[in-house]
């Protein structure tokens, strides 16, 4: 497939009215709704994690260390669900753009798959100092970031194949 040039004999840039180009501008598309399906849930474990109630053994509560448990199961603490919440937010402020909203979704599940694998005690000796850990927060934690980076790389290639621009 040739490349189109300009009078100056280099390459035509895309023009706004291109499809291709079109529909990277807009609202929706498989990766902007993938950065913003999964801001909404760790938004939403973020909080949750904060909700007596919810949250299991709330007054046993701390910032680093905590005995407190998402829905009875996942220790949580103050520093895990601020954690989550604010990678929520970063997902669902970057969704504006696909690139951003890919590379945070990325980002941020490398980040989730390295606090499953530290909290397991893979990486670090002591990784209760710094999070709360126990088997089914490692594995939640450890899911979520498959779970997200496998949803970004399939977005992405959908986004590809559609539309034919990353």
């Amino acid at each position: 497939m040739a490349v189109p040039h300009s009078s100056t004999g280099a390459p035509a840039l895309p023009s706004a009215d291109d499809p291709a180009v079109a529909a990277v501008g807009t609202r929706g598309g498989p990766v902007r709704r993938h950065a913003q399906v999964t801001g909404l849930i760790l938004c939403a474990l973020g909080l949750l994690g904060l909700v007596p109630g919810i949250t299991t053994q709330y007054d046993q509560m701390g910032f680093f260390r905590s005995g407190a448990q998402l829905f009875g199961v996942f220790t949580v603490s103050i520093v895990t669900s601020a954690l989550l919440f604010l990678y929520g937010v970063t997902h669902l402020v970057f969704a504006g753009s696909v690139r951003q909203a890919h590379k945070t979704v990325v980002l941020h599940a490398l980040l989730l798959i390295g606090m499953g694998v530290a909290g397991a005690g893979i990486v670090f000796n002591s990784p209760a100092d710094v999070l709360p850990t126990d088997v089914a927060s490692n594995w939640l934690y450890l899911g979520l970031g498959v779970f997200f980076l496998v949803g970004s790389w399939v977005t992405r290639r959908r986004q590809i194949h559609r539309h034919g621009v990353f």
